[in-house]
C-alpha cells in the first residue's frame, strides 16, 4: 500500500464516527413492525391541479394494536404530504405521485416507513411498438409522441399500508 493511501485510511478512521447502535436514530436490529391501513377521505386524482407540498387527508381503516395494546382507533385522522409530483409525458409515460411524511397522532415520523407511490396507467407498452411500426412512414411515427400516460388516482376504497416500528426511537 502506498503512503498516500495509508494516510487517507488513517485520516478517515479519525474523522468518520464509528457506527454502533447507540448513535443511530433507528434500531435496525429490531424488525418488529405494525401495519397501519389507511384510506383517503375523498377520491383524489392528478386531473385536479396539484402542487408538491399539498396535504391529503386519510383515516385508519381498522384499530391498530402493538403487543395487544390499542394505539389507534378505527377512523383516526391521518395527513400526508405530496412529496413529489411527476406529470405525464410523451409516448405514454404516466402521472406519478409520491406521498410521504404521514402525520399520525402519538407516533413520531422517525418510527414510520411511510412512502407511498401511486402511478397512472402506463401506455408505453403499446405506444412504442406502434411508434416503431409507423416510423417508416415519415411524419406518422412522430404523432405517437402526442399520446400521454394516465392520471394517478387514489380512491376511497384503496387500501394504503404504511408500517410503524414502535421499537425505533
Amino acid at each position: 500500500m502506498n503512503k498516500f493511501a495509508g494516510f487517507l485510511l488513517v485520516l478517515s478512521l479519525l474523522i468518520l464516527p464509528t457506527a454502533n447502535a447507540q448513535n443511530l436514530d433507528y434500531n435496525y436490529q429490531s424488525t418488529y413492525s405494525v401495519p397501519i391501513k389507511l384510506s383517503i377521505t375523498e377520491n383524489f386524482s392528478t386531473k385536479k391541479p396539484l402542487n408538491e407540498g399539498d396535504i391529503l387527508q386519510f383515516k385508519t381503516i381498522e384499530d391498530v394494536y402493538v403487543h395487544n395494546t390499542k394505539i389507534l382507533e378505527k377512523g383516526t385522522p391521518v395527513s400526508a404530504k405530496i412529496e413529489t409530483l411527476i406529470t405525464s409525458g410523451m409516448n405514454g409515460f404516466p402521472d406519478e405521485i409520491i406521498l410521504n411524511h404521514f402525520e399520525i397522532p402519538g407516533i413520531k415520523d422517525s418510527q414510520l416507513m411511510d412512502e407511498y407511490i401511486k402511478t397512472g396507467q402506463n401506455r408505453c407498452i403499446w405506444v412504442y411498438p406502434l411508434k416503431w411500426a409507423l416510423t417508416p412512414v415519415p411524419p406518422v411515427g412522430s404523432f405517437t409522441n402526442l399520446i400521454k400516460g394516465g392520471h394517478a388516482q387514489i380512491k376511497t376504497d384503496h387500501v394504503i399500508t404504511i408500517y410503524y416500528y414502535p421499537e425505533w426511537k
